[in-house]
């Protein structure tokens, strides 16, 4: 782990044991199994808008703190599938009867990764939501690298992520949302791009069921094959516990 890392790291653990006295105290193991018409991260998709299966399982600790880890079928390069795993440390917690706080640490690494540059990361997240209903999302990633048409090959460069977003419940099963984005790699302005969705939501028992319409801003410059950058529409369905 490098030093950047174990210094978001610290950051994550003290914001945690400085509010986790907001949280209630329940432990836990839970998990889901996901399967998707497109895997679609930040507008772009990393299938190849092609279905992709993930899996996730975590533990839930009291005060508000999970661990887990993730895997995900990806397709990175044309006709070449490959997977990413990931771990998370996250705390999340009540700062008011309508406002709830979020932070959260992540690993990503992609150990059959076919293409020439490397692509592991680390992030780190903090998040707000009001009333189950209004949410408010920024990321930093310290060490991020792209290749592109532009200029090549371009190492260890940092990112931001800005993301809002709206819920409503509809009916017993039904729900709706909707959000825009708007991800920043410093110092490449031609890679900073604005991206954004809506989602009808079906729940039942474990069940759910998700239909996306996904918009990206340039989306033919930012596809790597042909087709799409991500979507247009998505159809993911999720079985957790």
């Amino acid at each position: 782990m490098s030093h950047l890392t174990r210094v978001v790291l610290a950051a994550v653990l003290a914001a945690g044991a400085a509010l986790g006295v907001a949280s209630p105290a329940h432990a836990g193991l839970g998990g889901s199994v996901t399967a998707t018409s497109d895997n679609v991260l930040r507008g772009l998709t990393q299938s190849d808008n092609q279905p992709s299966a993930q899996g996730e399982l975590h533990w839930s600790f009291p005060a508000g703190w999970s661990g887990g880890i993730s895997a995900s079928e990806l397709r990175l390069a044309p006709n070449r599938a490959s997977l990413e795993l990931g771990a998370q440390l996250q705390w999340h917690g009540a700062l008011s009867d309508e406002l709830d706080f979020g932070a959260a640490l992540a690993h990503y690494s992609y150990p059959d990764d076919p293409r020439p540059v490397k692509y592991a990361y680390e992030e780190l997240g903090v998040s707000l939501a009001w009333r189950d209903q209004l949410y408010a999302t920024a990321s930093w990633i310290p060490n991020v690298n792209f290749r592109s048409s532009v200029d090549g090959s371009v190492s260890d460069r940092q990112a931001r992520s800005f993301e809002a977003s709206w819920h409503r419940n509809l009916r017993p099963r039904l729900d709706l949302s909707a959000g825009v984005g708007f991800y920043d790699p410093q110092g490449l302005d031609y890679a900073s791009y604005y991206y954004g969705d809506a989602t009808l939501g079906w729940h039942y028992g474990h069940w759910r069921a998700h239909l996306n319409w996904i918009w990206v801003q340039d989306a033919s410059h930012r596809r790597y094959s042909a087709g799409p950058a991500g979507g247009p529409w998505a159809l993911t369905v999720a079985w957790g516990f």
